[in-house]
């Protein structure tokens, strides 16, 4: 059995990586996510840094096992490699900037560099929410704000990515101030205190990091192996634990059972499928190990609140 995928990545991959601008912003609004991305609407992780800037209703935040919601005009920062959730509680509608390290650190072996793998290579940082309430944040929102109008804009002003260069920098800057502001008192607290929020930014102990890397370790499996039919023991098999130890962590950090979250997965995996494929309803069905199409059909309008046709009619119709 693979370890690792040929069809879906085990990230939320960044389309853009190997282009000559790599930023991805995704533009999220009544629960439709543009461009599309495997990691909407699913636990998930990248390498890029994020910052989603909240524009209307109430966005819920879930890093690693800390839960958070933030309204309209708000800000989160997500840190590189954290595993997180997003949803909405309300109606909401929200832009998200995935932010390659690189593009912060100017040039390899830069002093700017080396600032952005201090805080993205810090295992014990999740994130920090910036409120619009706080005085103390403000400087982060008004450059995510000029960030998001910038990237917006109806009529792009000449050298734009330069423009948005500079403006991610300031985003970053700002960001890196309000966290070493925050740094020393929150680290002295860590020994004690586990998991927790010191001034909006979400820390953990070094020994709930294990726990992070176990199920990164199940997630991985799992994605690698939807395709194929897979056992509670051999997930459990892949963070080397117990099934017991493995459905305790998936409940923790997922909020499912592995046997729902492998679903969800595959669910996810079929609609990808139904949008860039001619493939029929009954081979993706056996694709993503549904034991018949009967069985398919009803757990995908369940989740979809359509069958796979609709579904595909309808996507085709939007593009």
């Amino acid at each position: 059995m693979k370890s690792y995928p040929n069809d879906l990545p085990v990230y939320s991959h960044n389309p853009n990586h190997n282009t000559s601008f790599p930023l991805l912003v995704l533009d999220v609004r009544r629960k439709v996510c543009n461009p599309r991305n495997e990691g909407f609407c699913m636990v998930h992780w990248h390498e890029e840094l994020q910052f989603v800037y909240v524009k209307k209703g109430i966005v819920r935040f879930r890093l690693w096992e800390k839960e958070q919601e933030l309204s309209e005009g708000c800000c989160m920062f997500i840190n590189s490699h954290v595993l997180h959730y997003i949803t909405e509680k309300e109606d909401c509608a929200y832009h998200s900037f995935l932010i390659p390290p690189r593009m912060l650190g100017f040039f390899d072996g830069s002093i700017m560099e080396k600032t952005v793998e201090k805080f993205s290579g810090d295992p014990l940082l999740a994130g920090r929410a910036f409120s619009s309430k706080s005085q103390e944040d403000q400087k982060v929102l008004m450059a995510v704000e000029h960030l998001d109008a910038l990237y917006f804009a109806k009529d792009r002003p000449s050298h734009w990515e330069y423009r948005l260069s500079l403006a991610l920098a300031k985003l970053w800057i700002e960001t890196v101030d309000a966290l070493e502001t925050e740094n020393k008192s929150a680290k002295a607290d860590l020994s004690t205190k586990g998991t927790f929020f010191v001034n909006g930014v979400s820390r953990f102990s070094s020994i709930q990091k294990k726990d992070h890397e176990r199920i990164r370790n199940f997630l991985d499996f799992v994605h690698g192996n939807y395709n194929q039919k897979i056992s509670l023991e051999e997930i459990a098999n892949a963070g080397s634990v117990s099934r017991a130890e493995c459905l305790r962590c998936f409940k923790k950090y997922t909020g499912l059972s592995p046997y729902k979250y492998l679903q969800k997965y595959r669910l996810q995996a079929a609609a990808a499928f139904l949008e860039t494929t001619d493939k029929s309803i009954t081979d993706i069905a056996m694709q993503v190990q549904f034991p018949s199409s009967s069985a398919f059909i009803s757990a995908f309008r369940k989740a979809y609140g359509m069958t796979p046709k609709k579904y595909r009619e309808r996507k085709q119709e939007l593009s």
